[in-house]
């Protein structure tokens, strides 16, 4: 690795913690400062004053908010994510990791399958401009992703399940054939947006010089479509791929709600509408983290893959 661009990930590495200190702090202040008590949750209708103040005690929720955030960040990094108000005889930590893990696994199965048809779908889009069959791939596509997701449960599951017999709807675990639905609904509308960006991505490096050197050279056309035209509008993708990626933790809401898989999305719902303080703010510190190391691994990667971009960390340092 290259010494400025080793300097320039380590610099990138200490931002991001100002950064997620920030974040973390004006999201604590906020779900603390929400209406509602988690204590007055916690108790229901068993609610007494004197049981009140001595949880409020035991859980520090009696302290200055500086003191309480400080409490709870230190809790966090030995993994102790707070308590569920909603499910009394489990913690935050039992009741969100399995709930996290289970839509993870489902959205990297659906990330999967949506760039490795997107991408392809797009590279044959480009070539086939100025043809017909540019307009209807990428319209096909866009039909799909147009039909929204409540509208189209309903139907696949009528058509595969109830007429077809091909599923069924109980939740089997990630790694049943009941899953294929479910993934297909997640994975298949995001082809759209991927096929076109690649597509455009493509047309734009068709137009460089480099290319037509290649092609003045004589080459072959499967190999400036993938040495040089291919590999060059891949690392804007780059970018979509990374950003994709603090996505894939947080599972799809209605997709979860119809077909009952046990996920994140569901559990944030119910979280939301029978406040469950300590989940909520977990998933909140947890996506934004997310997205913060997605946008540092986004550069890292850009640094790895593009010769430039390594050349220009190494001048700067």
């Amino acid at each position: 690795m290259a010494p400025g661009l080793f300097g320039y990930i380590v610099r990138r590495l200490l931002w991001a913690i100002p950064v997620l200190f920030a974040i973390s702090f004006i999201v604590f202040v906020m779900i603390r400062a929400a209406p509602g008590d988690p204590v007055d949750t916690l108790l229901g209708h068993r609610y007494n004053e004197e049981t009140a103040e001595r949880l409020r005690q035991h859980y520090g929720y009696d302290q200055p908010i500086v003191q309480q955030y400080f409490t709870y960040m230190g809790n966090l990094l030995r993994g102790d994510l707070g308590i569920s108000t909603r499910h009394t005889d489990f913690s935050a930590r039992e009741v969100i990791l399995p709930r996290v893990w289970v839509s993870t696994q489902l959205g990297i199965m659906a990330l999967i399958i949506a760039f490795s048809i997107g991408i392809p779908t797009g590279i044959y889009a480009a070539l086939a401009r100025g043809t017909f069959l540019d307009p209807l791939t990428i319209s096909f596509w866009l039909a799909i992703d147009a039909v929204p997701v409540f509208v189209a449960i309903p139907i696949l599951q009528y058509l595969f399940v109830v007429q077809l017999g091909l599923f069924d709807l109980s939740w089997e675990g990630v790694w049943s054939t009941n899953i294929i639905l479910p993934v297909a609904i997640m994975s298949l509308p995001g082809i759209a947006g991927i096929a076109r960006f690649m597509r455009a991505s493509i047309i734009s490096v068709m137009t460089e010089d480099y290319v037509r050197t290649a092609r003045a050279k004589g080459l072959r056309q499967r190999t400036i479509v993938v040495s040089h035209i291919t590999r060059n509008a891949m690392l804007p993708m780059i970018t979509v791929i990374g950003l994709s990626l603090p996505g894939v933790a947080t599972g799809s809401l209605f997709v979860e709600l119809f077909f009952g898989i046990p996920g994140i999305a569901r559990e944030a719902l119910q979280a939301i509408l029978h406040p469950d303080y300590d989940v909520i703010l977990f998933l909140v510190l947890f996506g934004s983290t997310m997205f913060v190391l997605a946008n540092i691994a986004v550069d890292v990667a850009y640094g790895f893959i593009d010769p430039r971009v390594r050349v220009g960390q190494a001048r700067g340092g």
